[in-house]
């Protein structure tokens, strides 16, 4: 039931405007519609000004329309103590009335328990139509000619702004996969989390999992179609600039983050637009987040004393001798040359060459490729299961239809085209230590540079930087006149 709220309420919400934007306007409508139960959000836009939501939700008792466009009316509150345990996206009552101010505000709807419906148009702050008409269960509501009365701001509405409306619809399908979201002739039916993503992101993400966080990663841009940073608080899309920057610390390149915690831990009355959040129990979320990107895929196997390791394509005189480090650059003499040693790049192809054999010996597990891919070519199916994924002969063609969860279908994509998977570059860096930041003993120098000697590859790294500069000992010698 729509009330319209106290003045003890209405003093402590965040409330100001609404209506700054198209998107702004178009997300209230939408969150509503999740709001009232809907299964089925149906989103067309004709331009920026002119768009209509139409969901199969509970809908609005006749009755009361007219609160439903009033300011400080609203079903989702009544008192101060509910702020602190919301549920529902609004709250405020604020967005259908700032609406109707700025446009042509037709809202079309029934009530399940009512056997009409009704309509109620509002043009400018000015109620115009307000009737019972015949309608199928639910709420339609339609925004025209969005600005009208105020011509400046209509003026200022961004060029890409169609796109970022869009955009906003996607978020709110990604925060409800269990809900069937249709705009524009594209359809979103409901889906696992997973499945969701990628069909609205077109990427697959490594997930990780502990009991507030779901996070899903990439470590490195792989490119096309930008790059994709959210994050949800109790399924609202919000933006945090110190999640931002933990993860940027910690190198991670794209993410989607789902936070799920109690709704007295989450304060979303903080700003007009909801989409800010103050953490109640910060430490909590940031500590389950730091257990997520610490989690390593593997562990580093024994190693020998890098002294005693023979390499006579690389080594000078078979010995490699670790003199000193900064913390960001290791130090080696082999008798002829130094050797200036990127720790972090050492420590990636180390993780690189232990990954991909861990690949071949299938000791990741599996999760769903959707949809599966499919091709010919036998070569390619060879090189696909050396990589530890299961290829499937069916009749002519052969079908992937799972792969181990450290890849991803870039990876099997990259595969058919010939190059290398990218997740295990990416995930080699992100377990590698991180230059400057993270000690390493003397002890474990010695133990990755053991490691790393016996690696296929020593010259790059697996995104193609080099791991060391060399310098014969004999020209120092020279400019210090040794010789």
């Amino acid at each position: 039931m729509i009330r319209r709220l106290s003045d003890s309420v209405i003093s402590r919400i965040a409330a100001g405007q609404i209506a700054v934007s198209p998107s702004s306007v178009l997300k209230e409508l939408v969150e509503n519609s999740l709001d009232a139960g809907a299964s089925v959000v149906t989103v067309s836009i004709d331009s920026p000004f002119n768009f209509k939501v139409v969901d199969d939700g509970e809908g609005i008792p006749f009755d009361e329309l007219p609160l439903a466009v009033e300011r400080f009316s609203t079903s989702k509150i009544r008192s101060v103590e509910d702020l602190a345990n919301l549920k529902t996206y609004g709250f405020r009552g604020e967005a259908l009335h700032a609406v109707s101010l700025f446009s042509r505000l037709t809202i079309k709807s029934r009530y399940y328990r009512e056997d009409a419906g009704g309509v109620i148009v509002v043009n400018g702050g000015v109620v115009e139509r307000y009737e019972v008409v015949p309608f199928s269960c639910g709420t339609s509501v339609v925004v025209e000619n969005l600005y009208f009365n105020v011509p400046v701001r209509k003026k200022s509405v961004s060029r890409n702004e169609k796109k970022r409306m869009r955009s906003v619809v996607e978020d709110m399908a990604l925060a409800r996969e269990d809900v069937v979201f249709k705009i524009d002739g594209t359809v979103y039916p409901a889906s696992s989390r997973f499945e969701r993503i990628f069909r609205v992101t077109g990427k697959n993400f490594e997930v990780r999992e502990s009991d507030f966080v779901t996070l899903f990663l990439k470590t490195r841009f792989e490119g096309g179609g930008g790059k994709t940073r959210k994050i949800f608080v109790n399924g609202r899309p919000v933006v945090s600039k110190e999640i931002d920057s933990f993860l940027k610390e910690r190198h991670v390149d794209e993410y989607i983050i789902f936070i799920q915690i109690p709704p007295s831990e989450a304060d979303f009355n903080v700003s007009p637009l909801k989409d800010r959040v103050i953490f109640r129990n910060g430490d909590r979320v940031f500590s389950d987040l730091k257990r997520l990107l610490d989690k390593k895929m593997y562990f580093l196997p024994a190693f020998q004393t890098a002294s005693r390791v023979k390499e006579d394509e690389f080594v000078e005189y078979g010995v490699l001798k670790l003199i000193g480090s900064d913390g960001t650059v290791a130090i080696c003499d082999d008798g002829n040359y130094y050797y200036f040693f990127d720790i972090h790049l050492l420590h990636e192809r180390v993780n690189y060459e232990e990954i991909l054999k861990k690949l071949k010996e299938g000791a990741f597990e599996e999760k769903e490729l959707y949809p599966p891919v499919v091709f010919a070519d036998s070569l390619i199916a060879r090189r696909m299961r050396e990589l530890g994924i299961s290829v499937r002969r069916e009749g002519r063609v052969y079908v992937v239809r799972s792969i181990p969860v450290v890849l991803s279908r870039e990876d099997v994509e990259a595969v058919l085209k010939g190059e290398s998977p990218e997740s295990v570059a990416s995930a080699a860096c992100r377990n590698a230590v991180k230059s400057g930041v993270e000690f390493v003993s003397e002890q474990e120098l010695e133990r990755l540079l053991s490691l790393y000697l016996e690696c296929k590859e020593k010259r790059i790294c697996p995104h193609g930087r080099p791991i060391f500069y060399r310098i014969k000992k004999r020209e120092i010698f020279k400019k210090l006149g040794r010789l």
